[in-house]
């Protein structure tokens, strides 16, 4: 179960939740819908509010310490309130249960494809469109800070000395255990969409 300890009003947490594990279904487990979506939350306040990410709120939501907003964000049309309620869903948002248990959609149709192929300590992950220029677009838009959310893929196995060989345009983050690309938000259907990477298993 996945639940706000107090009365929502942003939505990024929640909605994500089900970008991810809803709009992509079988693609994710309900676990790894709630975590790919923390994680995009986490990138979305680092790149539009650098430093926000030890910004502590008090009892009524406002910030403790003063964040910066970054020219992105700027452009994005982001501002205080966003940082806010990023940080607001950031620490409210609790999930409940065995995050081990396997709760995941029936495969569908889904806008992209995505695949990881390993060779040695190379790591080749790729990204198919499957409806041309709309591919990356928002499936609904029906509730608060729905779409655009990152790609997200879970490696099999925790890696170190992470190399990025190819890709790097598409801004792509690399951790020990998952792979992040930021929403390309306009597609080039003539456009092979590729992050290769070397890294060594942990």
């Amino acid at each position: 179960m996945l639940g706000y300890t107090k009365v929502t009003w942003y939505g990024y947490a929640g909605w994500g939740c089900l970008d991810y594990f809803v709009e992509q279904p079988g693609r994710y487990s309900f676990t790894e819908a709630f975590h790919a979506n923390y994680h995009a939350l986490i990138h979305r306040l680092e790149r539009n509010f650098p430093g926000s990410e030890k910004v502590e709120l008090d009892e009524k939501g406002r910030p403790k310490q003063r964040f910066k907003m970054s020219s992105e964000a700027r452009k994005r049309g982001l501002g205080p309130r966003d940082a806010m309620g990023l940080l607001f869903d950031r620490d409210i948002v609790a999930f409940y249960g065995d995050p081990a248990w396997e709760a995941r959609m029936a495969e569908g149709k889904r806008s992209y494809d995505q695949k990881l192929e390993i060779k040695d300590q190379k790591y080749t992950f790729h990204i198919n469109p499957n409806l041309g220029e709309a591919s990356f677009k928002p499936v609904n838009t029906n509730g608060a800070q729905r779409g655009w959310r990152p790609i997200v893929h879970f490696l099999p196995n925790r890696v170190k000395n992470i190399e990025i060989i190819e890709g790097k345009d598409l801004e792509p983050v690399i951790t020990d255990n998952f792979i992040l690309i930021p929403n390309p938000r306009t597609c080039d259907p003539s456009r092979e969409y590729k992050v290769s990477f070397t890294a060594e298993k942990i």
